[in-house]
């Protein structure tokens, strides 16, 4: 085997430089699995997407393990519309390493996406074909001073390649049977083929260096924020972001918090010690449920009960309810009549030791089971004025009480079309807080993590123009995760555009309007997001 030195990999990467991945990249991918103007292809059947890019793009080429949680590894070379080695941590690098999945983030990216709106691709997701139009544009878009022969370095930086190779024809030959074609098609030729005249073939090494010697010389910045363990603190940070859908560890809230103030509130005021968190979907009610009761707690998460209604729940799981039991000597089983979640709950908080301890019960989607068969006659006590008095059980006959330090917690889409209608004797069962898209909070979170002007700006557009279609509005927290104009596309094809499409079903000019106006927000022109022009170096 032989191998690329380290001046030749570093003097193709500083050329690479100055095209765009965006084009470059699905461009390698479209030719790789064939796809031309003939006929619809489905690269899922052939070299694929991901699977087959790990191969040229992957941190495992150099030994970098994957990001932890995600199993992302992505590196790639410097290039156009990659800004990471442009400044601070890792500016100067030769190669960018990024938590994402090359074609899975393609995929709703500037480049794939502009493609299909701008009609130079057919077909959908997997299934391609190209347009006429497609190879004027892509060399319009990667221009005619692109060297092939520059990639193909990158493809064969680290693995090396056979000893028979002689000069850039025979690499570029050795490329197409490893990819199982004899030629690619002539959409891509223009960019594909070598470089005329001929360019000079490199000097090459008979052996390879080791992965430390590669990362120091092409990505030593990258090598120095691995070993201050700069990855674990921003894992570990995003951990933190994540929770708020999930477990109770989050920091206490403030007392000065407005929706824990209002509940605090209800509960002084002796209004009411049953809360209703009700809002659109992405509007932070669960979270704030288990941030509440975090709070209320101290923490304490053994005086803390969280479930989630649904269909197949009623009184037996809720209440009390028969249970089978094995009979002793293992003769069969017989079935007792036990206290079930809520009640065991409320017994609990209801011990004379616990009295001066607030126990919270949280119910994540109250309306979509079937609230009146569920709570039964406790439904009544749940009010302030009936805590603390006894009422009895209809299976067993036994006395209960709600204690006045039990706090229920709820939250329900109101507008949902549930098992339950949230009508007014549900609702006078419980203090409702409102829980709306916040355009203040979304803005005020995203420049908070960072995220450039520009893509605030975008993301807060499309949050305002979701709100004004959608007929309940569309919550925030569907874009706390946004960082780049990729991951805003990726919210828009993943979490938006099918429950615009059902809330429109009866007006398509409204939806196809919608969605325009959408797309034209995301469609960029390598704008911010993109890494300033570089000059190239000398040939």
């Amino acid at each position: 085997m032989q191998y690329f030195t380290i001046d030749t990999i570093k003097r193709a990467i500083e050329h690479l430089q100055n095209y765009k991945a965006n084009w470059l990249l699905p461009a390698f991918v479209f030719a790789a699995n064939d796809v031309g103007t003939d006929g619809l292809v489905d690269i899922s059947q052939r070299l694929g997407t991901d699977h087959f890019l790990d191969r040229y793009f992957n941190g495992s080429r150099l030994g970098i393990k994957p990001f932890p949680g995600t199993g992302n590894n992505l590196l790639r070379p410097r290039l156009k519309g990659i800004p990471a080695w442009t400044k601070p941590p890792f500016e100067g690098d030769y190669m960018v390493r990024q938590d994402t999945k090359m074609w899975g983030n393609l995929f709703s990216s500037r480049g794939y996406r502009e493609m299909r709106l701008e009609g130079l691709i057919e077909g959908e997701k997997a299934i391609n074909r190209l347009t006429q139009d497609f190879q004027p544009r892509f060399e319009q878009e990667v221009s005619e001073d692109f060297r092939f022969e520059d990639f193909l370095v990158w493809l064969y930086a680290f693995e090396g390649f056979p000893d028979d190779i002689e000069g850039w024809e025979d690499l570029r030959n050795h490329l197409l049977e490893q990819l199982e074609l004899d030629e690619f098609k002539d959409p891509y030729l223009g960019r594909f083929s070598l470089t005329e005249p001929p360019l000079d073939w490199p000097e090459t090494i008979d052996a390879p260096l080791s992965n430390e010697e590669y990362l120091e010389e092409l990505a030593p910045k990258l090598v120095a924020f691995l070993a201050s363990g700069g990855e674990e603190e921003d894992q570990e940070a995003e951990a933190v972001e994540g929770g708020v859908a999930g477990g109770l560890s989050e920091p206490l809230l403030s007392e000065d918090d407005p929706i824990y103030a209002a509940i605090i509130q209800g509960m002084q005021a002796k209004e009411s010690l049953a809360f209703l968190l009700a809002g659109p979907p992405g509007t932070g009610k669960t979270r704030y449920a288990r941030q509440i009761a975090n709070a209320m707690t101290q923490g304490d998460t053994d005086r803390v009960l969280f479930l989630q209604f649904h269909p197949a729940i009623g009184y037996d799981d809720f209440m009390e309810g028969f249970r089978p039991v094995p009979v002793a000597g293992g003769s069969g089983v017989k079935y007792d009549l036990d206290a079930r979640l809520f009640l065991s709950f409320a017994q609990e908080a209801a011990k004379a030791e616990n009295k001066d301890k607030k126990y919270v019960a949280v119910i994540d989607e109250l309306n979509r089971g079937d609230v009146a068969r569920i709570f039964g006659e406790a439904l009544t006590y749940l009010e302030i004025d009936y805590r603390n008095v006894e009422f009895t059980l209809p299976f067993s006959g036994n006395k209960a009480i709600l204690p006045d330090n039990l706090v229920v917690i709820a939250t329900a889409n109101p507008f949902d079309r549930s098992v339950t209608d949230m009508d007014d004797a549900l609702l006078r069962r419980f203090w409702v807080v409102q829980l709306d898209p916040d355009a203040a909070v979304l803005q005020s979170h995203l420049e908070k993590e960072g995220v450039e002007d520009d893509v605030i700006s975008r993301t807060m557009q499309v949050f305002r123009i979701l709100n004004e279609a959608f007929p309940n509005r569309f919550g925030h927290t569907n874009f706390l995760r946004v960082k780049s104009v990729d991951d805003l596309a990726a919210v828009w094809l993943r979490r938006v555009r099918l429950g615009l499409h059902r809330a429109s079903v009866h007006n398509r000019e409204k939806f196809e309007a919608v969605s325009d106006e959408v797309e034209a927000i995301l469609q960029t022109s390598d704008d911010l997001e993109e890494a300033p022009e570089a000059p190239g170096p000398g040939a």
